[in-house]
């Protein structure tokens, strides 16, 4: 028991290993016990003022930083007080007041069991509970003793393991000193520990450094290591970077000087990231005069061989570096990022080891390894024969459900016969004061621009303008219908907050009131908004979804379940949970989708299935067929336990397989090429159209690089723009009629005119970044360099000066 209230300085603490500690082992307080030596925070204003505790700031700002001076309780005086009411308890009372045993919980292999729920009105049973119960008994510190310093073997420093960061990796010095760190908004008028990095690159030429980095792997964001590979290397002048002069030959060291507009970007960069070290890190850099473009690391990529490679950020993360910052070596890699070789079959997939079936005909089946060889493995499926059958009724609940359809807001406000102002306020909040200053919402909350929020089947954006379905329209037609009143003043151009009298003459709060009572009726506070960049089902149809999951399930038995042994399938035709993350990266997913959860960790059990009713930027929503504890609602949307967020890579899409392996290959295949699918962030929706339907505004697949090839037609892009492959011909592609002008003030004709394309000396176009200022640079000049970028400019159309080019979603 430590009766202090401040705790003990560190020079109170020299000398600590000559120290004798004699503790006398004693119990703790009982469950009631604990609960009286608790003051409850609702009786705090029954205490007289003489008896309230002080509060220490202890040199700090705000009141929940303080120290809390109350009295300590007295241990023996507290048992005495409650002893002599003890014999009070029932048995029940008695029972909950003693102490238990403790518990361990193990892995139980074998088949999943059901536990029964203790409390079944408040939690479902578990179903497939994988864990055994056994008493544990806490270990006793009898003959330990207290060892003081650090364990033999310890590294410290430039020595560290992976994951501590040491300002050692960096020949540095320190020194105390005023120099206004800033790192909560405000200059520190205290000394400061000031950092100077030692520059070991300062009289070296930049293309010597680019000679010994480019290419190489580098470590960035000292001293917070993390892996990079350095693809440029630039001073204020010039860049240089590897590139592939003649197609088929090694590249070489090319460096080109930076466009006249460039020249300041790179300065104000420069200056920036020593301003940024200097002001919020208190790092002195010295002058940066060069900068290493680096590229990190995203992670390691499996290959179909069974390898693991590293695999780096592509140039949109690129970022630009000090090179006195960066460091090349480290003693000690961070074994979670190492390349390794393909192991054996029998050691990566062992007897009874649990893996998913990407064969054609039965693919994302769970299965089980039987027996395995140098080049194959047998494994043994385990499924019902109507599975497909019954993945395809989910698909047409989703399909046959019923479709509505948006008007812009400007259509909408003419069939409504009011003012767009009118349409944009009562379709949002519309705030009325009552006498007693009160605040009323009056609006049917179908939009929220600010929070970029809609309401599913009533109101979407599309681009930067919003759109009301059918549905919304009836309710606003019966809102006005209604209330007329309300109405009439939606037009005022005042900003002040309306007044309930202004609206209604008589009995206005009633009016007010009726009015709420009205929206309440009528289901409007009762919409859940959600995300533009999300699309998810209605929660009729989830309930759909889940009757024909439960009807399924209440007609399956074990005797139903088929088994089928399958041998001599490689590798790559099967996937391990644990490979999912690696495996499933740029798979793509639609409403109404049948997955199944093919990872091992996280709270849905493995090889369970469910349905897609929600895409979100990097997670989707699923009702799953079988609840289990950590299950939610999903905001209400589908049944208690049925639903849960998951990431793209957690589940195997069995509706559209993207994964098909041969299960006879004569040789392992190339990995394909696949479009990433992560929605464009940004201030648009960004959501994956429907089947037959027009694509929702700022959905853009990252296109390939290796080809092209055409995932989607959307209606709303591509006009006027020409694509061109690796290859030099253009896919496929169905345009859309020309706009009323040309996309830049250079080509004025239709892109199928090839005439009005100028010779390139590659015989096709360059990609995107190989043209600056008029006309066309050189092909090889490369992307990324620090000249305006024209984000949503055609990749071969002169950009020109100014800004009044085409310029798409970015800045040009």
């Amino acid at each position: 028991f430590y009766n202090y209230h401040y705790a003990p300085r560190i020079s109170d603490l020299q000398g600590l290993e000559h120290m004798t500690f004699n503790f006398d082992l004693g119990r703790p307080f009982r469950p009631f016990e604990q609960l009286m030596g608790v003051l409850p925070a609702a009786s705090r204003d029954l205490i007289p003022q003489a008896y309230r505790f002080q509060q220490d700031l202890n040199g700090k700002k705000q009141e929940w930083e303080a120290i809390v001076k109350i009295p300590f309780i007295d241990e023996r005086r507290l048992l005495k007080a409650m002893s002599s009411r003890e014999y009070r308890l029932t048995d029940e009372e008695r029972r909950r007041n003693q102490f238990g045993t403790s518990t361990k919980f193990v892995f139980k292999p074998g088949e999943p069991t059901v536990y029964p729920s203790s409390l079944p009105h408040f939690f479902p049973p578990i179903y497939r509970c994988t864990c055994a119960m056994e008493p544990f008994d806490l270990p006793t510190l009898d003959g330990l003793h207290f060892v003081p310093g650090l364990r033999d073997g310890v590294v410290l420093g430039a020595e560290a393991v992976a994951g501590f960061p040491s300002l050692e990796t960096l020949p540095h010095t320190g020194q105390l000193g005023y120099h206004q760190v800033n790192v909560h908004g405000a200059d520190t008028r205290n000394k400061s520990i000031v950092i100077h990095i030692e520059n070991p690159h300062e009289d070296r030429k930049v293309e010597d450094i680019a000679k010994e980095m480019v290419g190489k792997r580098t470590f960035i964001g000292w001293p917070f290591l993390r892996e990079g590979l350095v693809v440029a290397v630039s001073d204020s002048l010039s860049k240089f970077e590897l590139i592939e002069v003649v197609p088929g030959s090694p590249p070489r060291m090319v460096g080109n000087q930076h466009a006249q507009q460039a020249l300041g970007h790179w300065k104000t960069k420069a200056n920036r990231i020593e301003h940024v070290y200097s002001k919020k890190y208190g790092v002195i850099t010295g002058e940066v005069n060069v900068l290493v473009h680096v590229r990190p690391l995203k992670g390691l990529k499996r290959l179909e061989t069974g390898a693991f490679k590293k695999e780096y950020e592509g140039p949109e993360n690129e970022n630009e570096q000090a090179v006195q910052m960066v460091i090349s070596q480290v003693a000690s890699e961070d074994p979670r990022f190492l390349e390794r070789d393909p192991v054996p079959l029998a050691e990566e997939f062992p007897e009874a080891c649990k893996i998913f079936f990407l064969g054609e005909h039965a693919y994302g089946v769970a299965a089980q390894v039987t027996n395995t060889t140098e080049t194959t493995l047998s494994v043994t499926l385990a499924f019902f024969p109507s599975d497909k059958q019954e993945n395809n009724k989910f698909k047409a609940i989703v399909e046959n459900r019923a479709s509505h359809r948006y008007y812009p807001s400007y259509k909408a406000a003419s069939m409504l016969n009011i003012s767009g102002r009118a349409l944009a306020k009562v379709t949002s909040s519309f705030m009325v004061l009552t006498s007693d200053s009160s605040k009323h919402n009056l609006g049917l909350s179908l939009k929220f621009e600010a929070k970029s929020l809609k309401v599913i089947d009533y109101s979407r954006k599309n681009n930067r303008h919003w759109e009301f379905s059918e549905k919304a329209i009836d309710l606003i037609k019966e809102y006005k219908v209604r209330f007329p009143e309300v109405f009439q003043i939606l037009d005022d151009d005042g900003d002040d907050m309306a007044q309930a009298y202004d609206i209604f003459d008589e009995k206005a709060d009633e009016c007010v009131r009726e009015v709420k009572a009205w929206l309440k009726s009528n289901g409007v506070r009762d919409f859940e908004p959600v995300s533009l960049f999300s699309d998810q089902l209605t929660k009729e149809t989830v309930s759909d979804i889940e009757a024909l999951a439960d009807n399924i399930n209440k007609n399956r038995s074990s005797s139903g379940i088929k088994k089928a042994i399958v041998k001599g399938i490689p590798r790559h035709a099967v996937l391990k949970p644990s490979h999912a993350i690696y495996r499933l990266q740029n798979q793509h997913f639609m409403l109404g989708d049948r997955v199944t959860m093919v990872q091992d960790s996280g709270g849905v059990p493995l090889a369970a299935k469910g349905v897609v009713i929600g895409i979100n930027a990097k997670t989707m929503d699923v009702a799953w067929d079988i609840p289990f504890m950590s299950g939610v609602t999903l905001g209400d949307r589908c049944s208690q336990y049925r639903g849960s967020t998951v990431p793209f890579t957690s589940c195997l899409n069995l509706s559209n397989p993207q994964f098909v392996a041969s299960t006879h290959p004569k040789s392992v295949p190339p990995p394909r090429p696949l479009v990433p699918f992560r929605p464009r962030p940004g201030p648009y929706p960004a959501i994956r159209p429907q089947p037959d339907q027009p694509s929702a505004s700022g959905f853009r697949p990252t296109p390939q690089r290796q080809s092209c090839v055409m995932i989607m037609t959307n209606p709303n892009r591509g006009r006027n723009v020409l694509y061109w492959s690796s290859h030099g011909h253009r896919p496929p592609h169905t345009h859309s009629p020309p706009s009323a002008g040309p996309v830049s003030g250079h080509v004025s004709k239709h892109p199928e005119d090839k005439s009005a394309l100028p010779n390139h000396p590659l015989g096709h176009l360059p990609m995107r970044g190989a043209s600056h200022g008029r006309g066309f640079a050189h092909p090889y000049l490369p992307r990324g360099y620090f000249g305006p970028r024209g984000r949503g400019s055609a990749p071969s159309i002169d950009r020109g000066h100014s800004r009044g080019t085409f310029r798409g979603r970015g800045r040009g």
